[in-house]
């Protein structure tokens, strides 16, 4: 999933420059369930890592991949991104979970292609 989300950005001609200019300018909305549920999974992410930590259980991390991953999936199904009125606030969404998606995978000492 974190493939799909770099070609999104990709596709829609959003590269580092004009992402931070697009965080700058724009407000994300969270208007549809799936892009609440996605938002709340990333809201609690510091609480997930912080029990991981506590437990002494790294392979969490893995499911709260999985997780985001299902949510991000089940958003990209239902609610169009580019081209639509909404696009940039989505677009900051998945740049947000894209960035988180890495940090994730970097805790487990695994590197991130952009694409296949």
């Amino acid at each position: 999933m974190y493939v799909r989300l770099c070609s999104i950005l990709k596709k829609g001609g959003y590269d580092e420059e004009k992402l931070q200019e697009l965080a700058q300018t724009t407000e994300i909305s969270l208007e549809t369930k799936e892009e609440k549920e996605l938002a709340l999974l990333i809201l609690r992410l510091p609480e997930y890592i912080e029990m991981v930590f506590n437990d002494l259980q790294i392979n969490k991390i893995c499911n709260i991949i999985y997780e985001i991953s299902s949510k991000i999936g089940e958003f990209y199904q239902t609610n169009k991104v580019l081209g639509d009125e909404k696009e940039h606030s989505r677009i900051l969404l998945i740049e947000i979970t894209r960035k988180v998606m890495k940090t994730l995978f970097t805790m487990l000492g695994m590197n991130t292609i952009e694409k296949i």
